[in-house]
């Protein structure tokens, strides 16, 4: 009987080993993560979201991802954005972008939970800082609405991670 509670013990002390292991090493990629919510899912068109974040290592190759979360009432199949990267040191780079948030049958793309649906597009892959430290990342959606406020996003969020 004792015999038995020890081999239980150590199956259990394994299993969440391993269960913390893996959880563990999966988030070691992550080198920056950050989402930023709009109020009332709106996206006013002269609201900038500053993201800042360290890149540790010049010499590492990394992953850039744009993250999107967006409600049903989201009224296009598209977002357009405007990017602007301040390194440390160097040129400012200003890059427009697409995403595309549904298929042209008007199915959402990404995961959806609900009416909300959260999607990674990816941004700048296999990517090699110039420089390490300080980056900042702004970014202005860039849809035309009457008002110029964007409905239905939820938040915005980057990643970047080590690409290996």
């Amino acid at each position: 009987m004792r015999l038995h509670k020890i081999l239980q013990t150590s199956k259990a002390v394994l299993l969440l080993s391993f269960v913390a292991v893996v959880i563990f090493s999966c988030n070691r990629k992550i080198v920056f993560s950050d989402y930023k919510s709009l109020s009332g899912s709106k996206w006013h068109q002269d609201s900038i979201l500053r993201f800042d974040m360290t890149v540790p290592d010049s010499t590492k190759i990394y992953n850039l991802y744009l993250n999107v979360r967006n409600d049903g009432r989201y009224g296009y199949s598209n977002l357009w954005l405007f990017v602007k990267i301040t390194p440390p040191k160097g040129k400012v780079l200003n890059d427009t972008i697409e995403l595309s948030l549904a298929n042209p049958d008007g199915k959402w793309l990404g995961y959806g939970l609900g009416d909300i649906y959260d999607m990674k597009y990816p941004y700048k892959q296999t990517t090699i800082f110039p420089s390490a430290g300080y980056y900042r990342f702004e970014v202005r959606q860039g849809m035309r609405t009457e008002d110029g406020v964007l409905r239905g996003i939820r938040d915005f969020g980057i990643t970047l991670d080590k690409a290996n």
